[in-house]
């Protein structure tokens, strides 16, 4: 007998041996039908298999008015214990002392909604009592989400509301804050289910709160709900589930319910706390609530020889933040050091880099507090980390958390976002070259920071031509210039004077920065020298390889000369060689000069592959330059980074440089073994020589500038040490 219909509303079959069905996941099935009895517990047999006998919780009300046979209506809660889906026909339902029941599914199975609608109009009143008992099987049998998402919907329809949540916030530890009022809420402990979306279990630690406003009707509450690391959006909250001594019972939210910032809800709690009435235990779960991060530094304020400052927080725009500063606590109080970014903490103090500070000893000397304590010549007060991934994502609060003996104490961070690489500057500072911290900081911190920066390409932002025209040629020579404008000059006047080059067309690439102060003065060297230039303005550019990145993007010729603005050749007719050597090999490779410096020693006279060592070196370097006279060219590991002929095509398509290193030279090596992958290998041609100055200036940072060369050999390491040592070497 089909189930009738009522309008377009399925009802209940009621032959006795008709049941529908709604599955809740795939290893639980709500059956439900009409008998003249059933008990609350039940062995079934599903489909006839004795392979799939399960034990079945029933939950049953009585039809008024209906026969005998269907006095009694249920929903049977089935756990279906077998591999793989089943889609179960029938049910067999073994009632003690009495005759067995068959059940046939007469329809495929119906949505939650449907069956729960089916079920209520049947049971009308005492449909509360059966979703109360289905809530709880459920309840018992897993925390799945189809089966929390059925609890909701058996929960909505059986609890009876209990009161009101009027006030509401997140801790900054996850914990939710709650204040409110109730009639039947239990002081202390109690398991409360959230629903906010989804349905979260937590346990809610409360205390009662006078309130008269309530007339007797209840009392107010304070407390706070640990779902157990689960997330709950206090925003999406839409209500709260306990069990109360009648059944369930639910606490809505107040339409104006206040919500408070995480640091807002310490203090709230500290206010609640002296009209709070709970045992010890809750009362101390509040306490230490009320103590957690509110916004201030409570660092400062300890009375124990424990002080801190910060030199920077940075964070970078594709998550990870990095902290350096000092901590000063010569008598070790302090246990732990957790860096917090709203619900997310990292224990720093297990992964940081201490780093010596004589100025913070220094400047403690005189303080009473510290005085005695300090030892001048253990000065490793300072420290650096770098936390992957950590965000102060919707400008939520950046703090320290120390952990001492008896008490916790936090310390609010700044984090200042920044993507570039100048903000590499300001952590080189705080690194001495000569000290073993600084390779370990570099390895921990400085490196894996550098990495996961938003490495953003060198772009154009204006070009002007100057008697340019790029259409007759196949090749264009790239000037790459920095900041000294004087340097750039000069290269165009010599390149103009040499008559290999002065009918190229030159793009001349700078920063945005130099743009406007050599444009008319380069707009005066074309019509005089009447060369054929695009000066170029590129956004981000730091050295040559940046402006010859950019530069790439404003020209279509075929084939790029890469000069950069400083390497001055030593002879007229050094372009035509270069360009034989680049056809002999029909393009399909890189061809370098020798560098030398101004003392006329080596600079760079190809990188090759060290076969014992297995790592590049550069070979003859601060060797004179005659013991390479008459050398023939040779392929090699890598090109030169004054000046080199490479296809635009091969190029781009390796993706030009990379923006992963500080200095040109592992850039330009970087470059190179990127071609070689791709087919386009490097050759060295001897016989051309290009003079180029030290690439540290006299008025470099010479500590800097070793501590630049340190991070690049991390970062090329970790890139190419493996397939360079698998490499096939160059003889």
């Amino acid at each position: 007998m089909a189930p009738a219909l009522s309008g377009t509303e399925l009802d209940l079959p009621v032959d006795g041996e008709s049941a529908l069905a709604a599955p809740i996941g795939e290893d639980l099935v709500l059956v439900s039908g009409v008998s003249d009895a059933m008990p609350g517990v039940v062995p079934v047999l599903l489909n006839g298999d004795p392979a799939m006998s399960m034990t079945a919780s029933v939950f049953t009300w009585t039809r008024n008015g209906a026969s005998a046979e269907a006095a009694i209506g249920f929903i049977a809660v089935i756990p279906v214990k077998v591999a793989g889906r089943v889609r179960v026909r029938s049910v067999v339902m073994r009632r003690k002392g009495q005759q067995p029941v068959r059940y046939t599914l007469i329809r495929r199975a119906l949505s939650l909604e449907t069956f729960m609608s089916m079920t209520s109009r049947d049971a009308g009143p005492e449909f509360s009592g059966v979703a109360d008992g289905v809530a709880n099987a459920l309840l018992k049998g897993g925390a799945s989400s189809k089966r929390l998402a059925a609890m909701l919907a058996m929960l909505s329809a059986a609890a009876l509301n209990d009161g009101f949540v009027e006030v509401m916030g997140t801790l900054d530890t996850g914990e939710v804050f709650l204040q409110g009022w109730s009639s039947g809420l239990p002081s202390d402990r109690v398991h409360l289910l959230a629903s906010h979306g989804q349905l979260s279990m937590g346990e809610f630690r409360s205390a009662a709160v006078q309130r008269d406003d309530l007339g007797g009707r209840g009392h107010g509450f304070v407390g706070i709900l640990d779902t157990g690391g689960a997330l709950v959006d206090t925003r999406g909250l839409k209500r709260l589930f306990f069990r109360g001594g009648q059944g369930w019972l639910a606490l809505d939210i107040y339409d104006r319910c206040t919500h408070l910032a995480p640091t807002d809800v310490p203090a709230h709690i500290r206010d609640a706390i002296p009209r709070a009435n709970a045992s010890s235990e809750t009362l101390m779960t509040l306490r230490r609530a009320g103590e957690r991060f509110d916004g201030r530094d409570t660092v400062s304020t300890l009375k124990q020889p424990v002080r801190i400052g910060m030199d920077m927080v940075l964070e970078l725009p594709k998550g990870g933040m990095l902290v350096c500063g000092w901590m000063l606590d010569p008598d070790n109080l302090v246990q732990s050091v957790k860096l917090h970014a709203g619900k997310e903490s990292v224990a720093i103090d297990g992964i940081w880099t201490r780093l010596a500070r004589p100025d913070v000893t220094a400047a403690f000397q005189q303080d009473a507090a510290f005085a005695q304590r300090l030892d001048p010549q253990q000065n490793d007060h300072g420290f650096m980390a770098f936390v992957p991934k950590l965000s102060a994502a919707n400008d939520c609060a950046v703090y320290f958390e120390f952990s001492l003996d008896d008490e916790t104490a936090f310390y609010p961070l700044k984090a200042v976002k920044s993507s570039s690489r100048r903000t590499l500057d300001r952590v080189i500072t705080v690194l001495d070259p000569r000290s073993a911290a600084a390779a370990s900081a570099i390895e921990a911190h400085v490196g894996p920071m550098l990495q996961a920066l938003d490495h953003q390409k060198p772009r154009v932002v204006e070009h002007r031509d100057f008697g340019y025209d790029e259409s007759a040629v196949l090749t264009g020579l790239v000037v790459g210039g920095g900041f000294e404008s004087e340097e750039i000059l000069t290269t165009l006047v010599l390149l103009a004077l040499d008559p290999d080059t002065r009918d190229l067309p030159m793009i001349l690439s700078v920063p945005a920065e130099v743009f406007g102060k050599i444009a008319l003065e380069v707009q005066r060297l074309a019509s005089f020298y009447r060369l054929g230039i695009r000066l170029v303005s590129a956004d981000g550019v730091q050295d040559a390889c940046d402006a010859w990145d950019a530069a790439v993007h404003a020209t279509e010729c075929e084939t790029l000369a890469l000069l950069s603005a400083g390497a001055l050749p030593r002879l007229h007719g050094w372009f035509s060689v270069m360009e034989r050597a680049y056809r002999a090999r029909a393009g399909k490779v890189l061809v370098s000069p020798t560098v030398v410096f101004e003392d006329n020693s080596i600079s760079f006279a190809g990188t090759l592959l060290d076969q014992r060592e297995r790592r590049l070196v550069d070979s003859f370097l601060g060797y004179p330059c005659d013991v390479i006279r008459g050398a023939e060219p040779i392929e090699v590991m890598a090109g030169s980074p004054a000046c080199c002929l490479v296809s635009r095509a091969a190029f781009q398509d390796v993706g030009g440089f990379s923006q992963s290193y500080l200095s040109i030279k592992e850039k330009v090596r970087d470059l190179c073994l990127k071609l070689r992958l791709a087919g386009t290998p490097s050759l060295w041609l001897p016989e051309v020589e290009m003079i180029a100055a030290d690439v540290v200036p006299a008025d470099a940072n010479l500590p800097r500038t070793r501590l630049t060369q340190r991070i690049d050999h991390w970062s090329f390491d970790r890139r190419w040490s493996l397939l360079v040592s698998n490499m096939r070497g160059t003889e």
